[in-house]
């Protein structure tokens, strides 16, 4: 079967539909990963890429992000790189005023059942809950 590593501008398309082919054609590749025709595989990196570029070149509300970030990782057919963690991550960072970057680390620590070393103050408080 043949697999792909999707990038961000892919999903990016998808959502904004600003170049209708490159969305049909997308669009086409996840209907084939839908019936295991290929394998779509989606790196941690792109997640957090995505959140970015929704956020600080698009606008887009947190709670906007939050809705299509939920959609990527809840998809059966999308093989998400530590996808149980973002799926809780997610979550967190849509209640609280953290990144999303600060929220997967929370989560990971915990999951990995291991301390966080940071000094920011917001993702401290949240460490405590780890312990």
């Amino acid at each position: 079967m043949t697999s792909f590593l999707v990038d961000a501008n892919a999903f990016l398309r998808f959502f904004l539909n600003d170049i209708p082919k490159q969305k049909k054609e997308f669009e086409r590749l996840l209907k084939k990963a839908e019936k295991s025709k290929v394998l779509l595989i989606v790196p941690q990196i792109i997640i957090f890429e995505i959140d970015f570029a929704l956020r600080k070149y698009y606008r887009f509300s947190k709670e906007e992000v939050v809705d299509k970030l939920q959609t990527i990782v809840e998809t059966p057919f999308l093989e998400i790189e530590d996808s149980l963690i973002f799926r809780e991550a997610i979550q967190i960072y849509s209640g609280n005023n953290l990144s999303l970057t600060d929220c997967f680390l929370y989560v990971k620590a915990k999951e990995e059942n291991r301390q966080l070393f940071t000094f920011d103050k917001a993702l401290k408080n949240l460490q405590k809950l780890i312990k």
